[in-house]
């Protein structure tokens, strides 16, 4: 069998020109008087031009088309030729080629005898015909099938660097390849649908031949028919070696009754392989309940669940799983309004949950994690960011590998935990900041253990309700930091904002301990206070970074903020020295949207001989800043 070739150029000699006869009949009733003859005849001429104007239209456009590899809508306007003129050459010839192309010879043959059969003898093109069949026959014969010959690894290999919607139009290319296609395993590992028509239809057509090798799926499409085609499949239980499965439902009332009976019954249907799910309605409404999924799928290890609805209106009724979960570790919930008494019901139901993130969390809902969730590693309160991987940026030497177990009291719930096994902690990047009183108690229960803090303290809502911070005014948790001390021995990576009571900066000065890599400032309330304490702690930092250190009100804050920098780089270029003996090694400076960065201060920079990277965002007046990033360089 032939390969596909598509950039073949030939094409079919198609002869578009008025024939001489008709061009002499015209003339000869015109000199002769015979206007309706006249008439006649050159009605005819013109029907002639026509029709072969337009089968030269669409023959250009079907060759183009394969020069693009679109084969299946170039054949399409060579059948369109076809129809249109069944007794003429030039659709059999376009349709044959295209055929020819992709290595389909028998259909090529087949097509080239039907044009034989239906074109008068005479016709000028019919030798055209003849040669083109004798042609393909010779290549049946004598073909070599490189595809039958391949391993199917390589195969497999070959298949992946396509486009899904490209790797479904492969099956066209012959019985062989599909066959072989049906057999690429890893090739269809991964299926992500698009909104878009062509794809989409495309994957869907060839469903039943790859349905048994998917692992994962992602429906994201605003077509109907490919909706109803996925969902009848996953209730059918063809997808047999289904592990994860993400449905973002973008179409206006995707999901009706037929629809959430097909999701449910596909989710039981492959409760044994499927791990990980992904659901997002933008719709109010969900079609479903977090008690729905967790009962249909016992193995669920990861859920992910955006909506528009509170997460009271779909937590369902979790009395009815009647037992913990026991295999969900990964929770992600992306609500309207996730309050205190929503989610403490979940504390009972998914009680192993280690990695958590909860958008759209009011302060309650917080406190309800730290009392009640004993077992989360990693969590992200109103954090727009995907979690990271726990392997990725935990010490693995400090993995706890036996999770608690809760016990339940006399109210049928889990009793207050007093130790925490939290590792992570991501506030949100910007916006409101977590309520400092609520903030206290998770540093206090889980100094022990936290090894990632990113804090925004920044105002929070009902802050900003309240028009504070206040005159004369000290809150509570403002207090109590002011004297605090935490043991934070394995603190590793340190990112805040600070309050609008200026307690917790330096709460988070006094957290710099031996086991920290990175510290980041944003938006600080006192520079020459974080400065003083990066000096004196003498601690290896290998990434430092500022951000939103802006112009002061005063040109004597402004040199004094100069100075400062000046006085931390000036200290780290004597302690910062190449060599294994050097007690820090500063390798990563940032700065974002920091001012009254002088050239002294670059110039003290330069200086530090062990930085690999230096980064400034924002607007700078000096030039000097691009000439020190090409020399980091």
């Amino acid at each position: 069998m032939s390969t596909v070739s598509p950039v073949t150029t030939a094409t079919t000699n198609m002869n578009t020109a008025i024939p001489i006869p008709s061009l002499q009949k015209v003339t000869n009733a015109y000199d002769h008087g015979g206007y309706d003859a006249a008439i006649q005849q050159a009605t005819n001429a013109i029907k002639y031009i026509e029709q072969f104007e337009l089968l030269w239209v669409f023959e250009r456009r079907a060759l183009a088309l394969s020069m693009q590899s679109q084969f299946q809508a170039a054949e399409e306007d060579a059948k369109a030729m076809i129809e249109y003129a069944p007794t003429l050459s030039q659709g059999y010839l376009c349709f044959g080629q295209l055929l020819s192309m992709q290595g389909k010879q028998k259909r090529a043959s087949n097509v080239y005898q039907e044009g034989l059969e239906k074109v008068a003898s005479n016709d000028l093109a019919y030798g055209q015909l003849l040669q083109a069949k004798k042609m393909v026959d010779e290549k049946t014969n004598q073909h070599f099938d490189l595809v039958s010959a391949l391993p199917i690894e390589i195969m497999d290999e070959i298949v992946l660097l396509s486009k899904e919607e490209e790797r479904a139009n492969l099956f066209d290319v012959s019985r062989i390849w599909s066959q072989r296609l049906e057999n690429c395993q890893n090739a269809w590992k991964y299926i992500y649908n698009g909104h878009y028509y062509a794809g989409t239809m495309a994957i869907a057509r060839v469903l039943p031949k790859i349905e048994k090798h998917i692992h994962h799926l992602t429906i994201d499409t605003t077509m109907e028919e490919a909706w109803v085609r996925y969902l009848e499949d996953l209730e059918n239980g063809y997808f047999r070696k289904l592990k994860s499965l993400e449905v973002i439902a973008n179409m206006s009332n995707a999901f009706h009754t037929n629809s959430i009976i097909s999701l449910t019954n596909g989710f039981w249907r492959t409760r044994y392989t499927l791990t990980k799910v992904i659901l997002e309605f933008h719709e109010y409404g969900a079609p479903i309940t977090i008690t729905d999924i967790l009962f249909y799928l016992p193995n669920l290890k990861t859920l992910r669940f955006n909506v528009t609805d509170s997460l009271a209106d779909v937590l369902g009724e979790p009395e009815a799983l009647q037992k913990p979960h026991r295999f969900l570790t990964d929770l992600s919930l992306r609500t309207s309004s996730t309050s205190g008494d929503a989610l403490k019901p979940l504390t009972k139901w998914c009680p192993y949950v280690q990695r958590l993130r909860l958008l759209g969390a009011t302060p309650s809902a917080l406190d309800v994690v730290i009392d009640y969730f004993p077992n989360v590693e990693i969590l992200g309160y109103d954090n727009s960011l995907e979690l990271p991987a726990s392997h990725d940026i935990l010490n693995q030497d400090y993995n706890n590998k036996e999770p608690i177990i809760p016990v339940i009291n006399m109210d049928n719930m889990y009793t207050k935990q007093h130790q925490g096994r939290l590792r992570a902690f991501y506030s949100s990047n910007g916006g409101w900041g977590v309520p400092g009183d609520t903030f206290l108690r998770l540093l206090q229960k889980n100094q022990k253990t936290l090894e990632i803090l990113h804090a925004n303290m920044g105002s929070t809502e009902q802050q900003k309700d309240d028009d504070e911070p206040f005159d004369n005014f000290r809150p509570g948790y403002a207090m109590k930091a002011d004297n605090m001390v935490l043991n934070m021995d394995r603190l590793k990576r340190l990112k805040y904002w600070p309050d609008i009571y200026d307690a917790y900066e330096p709460l988070f000065c006094r957290m710099v301990s031996p086991s920290l890599t990175y510290f980041k400032s944003v938006n600080t309330s006192d520079l020459s206070a974080v400065v003083d304490t990066l000096i004196n702690s003498q601690q290896p930092l290998e990434t430092l970074a500022f951000s939103r250190v802006y112009r002061r009100h005063t040109d004597q804050e402004n040199t004094l903020d100069t100075q400062c920098w000046i006085r931390l780089f000036n200290e780290y270029a004597t302690t910062s020295l190449p060599g294994s003996n050097t007690t820090r090694k500063l390798k990563n400076v940032m700065f974002e949207c920091c001012h009254n960065l002088s050239n002294d201060v670059l110039d003290a920079l330069a200086n530090i001989k062990t930085i690999k990277c230096l980064g400034f965002k924002g607007k700078w007046k000096s030039l000097r800043n691009f000439i020190y990033m090409a020399w980091i360089g």
